[in-house]
């Protein structure tokens, strides 16, 4: 990733919030601790890639683990999430390293993420929204403009425009498109 790349991916995190500029990057920056989370995530995964500024990784590393235990977000550095991430509410949201988001990806409260004794991690794909408490959980997939209900627990794949609920997870219809778009970038 280059300065651009991390540049555009900070952009579109903060433009789930708000029309994109400079003082309401730092507004945001100072005020919203969801753009904070996600901001100094961007910066960590960027400064951990690159050689000449290794050194200033621990720093980086501590502010964003700050963050995380002020947040309740366990967003590990390594954690590979496409562009337009967003926080709508935190508070005990696990996401496993080796978990794979895409684009546009809407998270509530309570969320985890992650794998089921230690056996694959899901795959997430554009314009997912998951809703407070729910468990995304082991080696599956997740389609495009998905809608995750509130406490659902996925553990099997789940196709495009689906939206879910229950437990175990069950399509309860196929207008994700309609759901998730509500939660579209402005």
């Amino acid at each position: 990733m280059d300065n651009v790349g991390l540049k555009n991916l900070i952009k579109s995190d903060l433009e789930r919030m708000t029309p994109y500029s400079k003082l309401n990057l730092i507004k945001y920056l100072l005020f919203n601790a969801s753009f904070k989370i996600t901001f100094w995530f961007r910066i960590g995964g960027y400064i951990k890639k690159q050689r000449l500024l290794k050194l200033l990784y621990p720093f980086i590393f501590l502010i964003h683990r700050k963050n995380q235990f002020k947040t309740g977000i366990q967003l590990p550095i390594e954690t590979n999430i496409g562009k337009g991430l967003t926080f709508v509410h935190y508070s005990s949201t696990v996401i496993n390293f080796a978990a794979m988001i895409g684009d546009n990806c809407t998270i509530f409260n309570g969320v985890t993420i992650g794998s089921v004794r230690g056996k694959g991690v899901p795959t997430i794909g554009n314009n997912v929204v998951i809703a407070t408490g729910a468990k995304v959980l082991g080696d599956i997939i997740i389609g495009n403009n998905v809608m995750i209900g509130a406490n659902a627990v996925v553990v099997n794949d789940i196709p495009d425009n689906a939206v879910v609920g229950g437990i175990p997870a069950k399509i309860l219809n196929m207008k994700g498109l309609e759901h998730t778009q509500f939660y579209a970038i402005n």
